[in-house]
């Protein structure tokens, strides 16, 4: 229909999903117990794809950070518009923003319970990846915290929390600034 309208040159198309997906399809155990829901890998990555002809060079980036934040910063630029400076999330045609962003941040809620008043009330994890660094932080207060290098390690089967003790305290710091910029 695009291109049949002429349309296709001044259409940017955007795909993305809303919890994990499958990165690789021979990874054993794909589906569970790490997959939906979870704060691990195949829970929260997911595809974010662009594409706009004569304005996006084809790439695939599996370095740099990207979050379903970033979409209304994008659109907004694409189209024009100012982004609103409280507006979170970074403009994913800019690839130097996209390369200097070193920190993301995320949350899992129950699936059928979230509590839009009090978001609180359904939490089971945060999550901060900073770097090569993930942390997850269970809303069980008698959970533990989980540290990952996903460099290294990026099935997330080694958790470094006790041997990087300081990283840990670092790292919660910082996810508790951001969560309670959240209200």
């Amino acid at each position: 229909f695009l291109e049949k309208e002429n349309l296709r040159e001044s259409t940017l198309i955007i795909y993305l999903a809303d919890n994990g997906w499958i990165q690789d399809p021979n990874r054993p155990n794909q589906y569970a117990p790490r997959s939906k829901r979870s704060p691990y890998d195949g829970g929260i990555r997911t595809p974010i794809m662009l594409s706009w002809p004569g304005k996006i060079t084809p790439l695939r980036d599996d370095e740099n950070l990207a979050s379903s934040i970033d979409i209304a910063p994008t659109v907004l630029t694409a189209c024009g518009l100012p982004v609103p400076p409280n507006l979170p999330g970074i403009n994913l045609l800019n690839r130097e923003a996209v390369k200097r962003r070193r920190t993301i941040f995320g949350e899992i809620h129950e699936h059928n319970v979230a509590d839009v008043d009090h978001p609180t009330k359904s939490l089971t994890f945060r999550w901060i990846i900073h770097e090569n660094w993930k942390l997850i932080v269970p809303a069980d207060p008698n959970g533990k915290p989980e540290l990952y290098d996903v460099v290294a390690d990026p099935l997330e089967t080694r958790d470094l929390a006790n041997t990087h003790p300081e990283l840990v305290k670092k790292l919660t710091e910082e996810l508790d600034r951001w969560w309670s910029g959240k209200g």
